[in-house]
């Protein structure tokens, strides 16, 4: 079972646009919990962690983005 559900039929480009969705929402779901292990003072080492795959996943929106804009 998959939580993400793209369409299969869809237009490529419909599907990068629900990729852009999902990421959107990990990204801000991800912020959330970073936030949290900073408000509990976490390790350096964990919130440089979080903080690089927050980054990622941005990087991941921006290059879908990218790609729509084309």
């Amino acid at each position: 079972m998959s939580l993400i559900e793209i369409a299969p039929l869809g237009l490529k480009e419909d599907k990068l646009e629900q990729i852009a969705e999902y990421l959107e929402e990990l990204k801000d779901a991800l912020a959330e919990v970073a936030e949290e292990y900073e408000d509990d003072e976490a390790e350096e080492e964990i919130l440089d962690t979080l903080t690089d795959a927050l980054a990622y996943v941005d990087d991941a929106l921006d290059a879908v983005n990218d790609v729509l804009l084309e």
